[in-house]
């Protein structure tokens, strides 16, 4: 499965927060969105999603307009976690996660079994307890383990991730990257909209730098993350250090 987009748009009132990108997701891929703040990511992964109506243009799963496939069948090939969790009322790690079955004909299965998932996140402690009384990194990871729950990376299902890491201490974000390793190492496809640069540098493959609705550059992650077009998109100088690119000024 190749989730695509041609010259799709977005506009808020007079802003336009999307500009004719086009971009292709091969299965096995793990793409990062880079870029400065309000340069459209969130708003391109909500995009790709179909969670947000474009002014123009089309995403395509495989050669069909998403907006023509069946929301079940949808909600079975892709799967979006949106920055914060978006979830009301008294519902437990364990009902959450438990959301992303009901992406199954009948709501009764899911990819992996709801405890396995939590597990892999490292919340097996926390499974009972209510997701509001958890931290906003904790209730990041239950959302990754509803998408867990929810999308088969052997069927080539996407994960479209929207800040993963932001709310993560060093070693989650290792736990994280991991997993989206093994989600592309599997057969899915991951897309995630990041700040952190040296994160984006570690776990790529592919990279797209966006700037005011517009892709500057896309391409393998290993010519697109360059200290020229990073400090072309950010408007700093970078260098490239052991560890990827970095600013000039943490150069050491």
């Amino acid at each position: 499965m190749t989730l695509s987009a041609t010259d799709i748009t977005v506009r808020f009132g007079a802003i336009k927060a999307l500009d004719g990108v086009d971009l292709e997701i091969p299965p096995g891929s793990l793409t990062v969105v880079l870029g400065p703040n309000a340069a459209g990511k969130s708003t391109l992964v909500r995009g790709l999603a179909g969670v947000q109506s474009l002014e123009k243009g089309m995403v395509r799963l495989d050669d069909r307009d998403l907006r023509t496939v069946p929301d079940l069948e949808r909600a079975a090939r892709i799967g979006y976690l949106p920055q914060r969790a978006g979830v009301s009322g008294p519902f437990s790690v364990r009902d959450v996660v438990g959301f992303g079955r009901y992406a199954s004909r009948g709501g009764r299965v899911g990819h992996l079994p709801v405890e396995a998932a939590v597990d892999r996140v490292g919340l097996a402690s926390e499974i009972d307890r209510p997701l509001t009384e958890l931290s906003i990194g904790q209730q990041q990871r239950v959302g990754l383990a509803r998408t867990l729950v929810q999308i088969d990376p052997s069927s080539k299902g996407v994960l479209l991730l929207d800040e993963p890491f932001s709310a993560q201490d060093p070693h989650e974000i290792e736990r994280v990257a991991e997993i989206l390793r093994e989600f592309t190492k599997a057969g899915g496809a991951v897309v995630a909209a990041l700040h952190d640069v040296s994160v984006a540098w570690s776990i790529a493959d592919r990279a797209i730098l966006l700037a005011r609705g517009r892709v500057l550059y896309r391409g393998d992650a290993e010519d697109v993350l360059s200290p020229a077009r990073l400090g072309e998109l950010y408007g700093t100088a970078f260098v490239l250090s052991s560890h990827g690119p970095v600013p000039a000024s943490r150069g050491r």
